[in-house]
């Protein structure tokens, strides 16, 4: 049996907590290094007796965890969801289709990320990706209600901004926004003759970003424990082609300034929590996630104040824009976008004799509406 004969095969759950079927169809993720760890609670028996030794444990509730990395690479067509699409929404994302349209001038704008717009003739409504100041004449939206028409107003829920559109609002790719309620998912690991499941799983994620590599998601899922058999390995599995594209001529920003960043992550910063259920052989029936940090942190070049002030926007609790844009090719470009991150530390840092900053940051959200924190583009 060999350690790098293994494939990760996953689908969402349609009743949280029972087990899916999986076939060659769930085994496309082109998982990095995937990783089941069992953990089982034992019971021990040492009851007072003439001898000292046990009488042995009694194994008891059993749950497990599986860990693995995905580049971060499109369908390679705009609007079809990436095979990884699945994970981010079980750790805690919602994905919808991201439409566009055209507009013409703000007034009393900008109209703010994650409000609701409403159309004035319509009366269709659409939740705004992208805080979208004027000037701006592309607008990006998920649809909620009804179909927006050309030539009408549409006005911003929270905002009162207003603009007159110049088209109806037509697909351009796919969104991942937080989640209160996500998905779980049956996900197993084949590794060339053994097949181990698990069910009810949810999990959490980083984005991890390197100057002149592919960006990676590595995730850690937790799952109750649903059977170890032997199994073969799935015979050619249906694998995305697209090649991912490294973080190059990446747009990078935060509160508007072109940092020199030589590195960043984000951290979805989700908590884990077991539901117990007596009547599950696991006795466990599903994992919950019951609280989200999302944070994260980078080392960036020192900067004069007059271009970033580092440390003042830190004593004052200043909330900045980050927004991150990578990739060419029509179906494999992204965009990262948090519109309220606040640094938490900075430190000194150095970087071959040059002036740098090790940051890290919480990535918040607004009370109206939430789930707002950031959004991920697949365009």
């Amino acid at each position: 049996m060999l350690t790098r004969k293994r494939q990760l095969a996953s689908k969402i759950e349609a009743v949280e907590g029972s087990a899916e079927t999986l076939t060659i169809a769930e085994a496309k993720t082109l998982a990095i290094n995937p990783k089941i760890t069992h953990d089982v609670k034992m019971f021990q028996r040492n009851p007072a007796r003439s001898t000292l030794g046990n009488l042995g444990e009694i194994p008891g509730q059993r749950y497990g965890k599986i860990t693995f990395g995905i580049e971060l690479r499109g369908s390679g067509t705009a609007t079809t969801a990436p095979d990884w699409g699945k994970h981010i929404k079980s750790s805690g994302a919602k994905e919808n289709v991201l439409k566009a349209m055209t507009i013409g001038a703000i007034t009393n704008g900008p109209f703010v990320h994650g409000e609701t717009i409403t159309g004035g003739t319509s009366t269709a409504t659409g939740r705004v990706i992208l805080t979208t100041v004027n000037g701006t004449t592309n607008l990006y939206l998920v649809s909620l209600t009804g179909s927006f028409q050309s030539g009408e107003t549409i006005t911003g829920s929270i905002s009162g901004a207003t603009a007159t559109t110049a088209s109806t609002a037509t697909a351009v790719g796919m969104v991942y926004e937080p989640e209160t309620n996500p998905p779980s998912q049956t996900m197993a690991s084949y590794e060339d003759g053994i097949s181990k499941v698990l069910k009810g799983c949810r999990g959490t994620f980083k984005i991890n970003f390197k100057i002149g590599e592919v960006p990676v998601v590595d995730f850690d899922f937790s799952g109750a424990e649903g059977g170890v058999a032997a199994a073969s390995l799935f015979t050619n599995p249906s694998y995305e082609a697209t090649k991912p594209p490294a973080f190059l001529s990446a747009n990078l920003t935060i509160d508007g300034v072109s940092l020199k960043l030589a590195d960043l992550t984000i951290d979805a910063g989700t908590t884990l929590a077991p539901v117990d259920s007596p009547g599950d052989p696991s006795g466990i029936s599903h994992f919950v996630i019951g609280q989200r940090m999302v944070n994260g942190s980078f080392t960036a070049r020192m900067e004069l104040p007059t271009t970033h002030d580092f440390f003042n926007k830190w004593f004052s609790g200043t909330f900045m824009i980050l927004d991150t844009s990578w990739g060419t090719v029509s179906g494999n470009k992204f965009r990262f976008y948090a519109p309220k991150i606040q640094y938490t530390k900075n430190d000194d840092a150095d970087q071959g004799g040059l002036a740098a900053v090790k940051s890290t940051f919480s990535v918040n959200e607004s009370a109206t509406p939430g789930d707002d924190g950031w959004a991920l583009l697949c365009l």
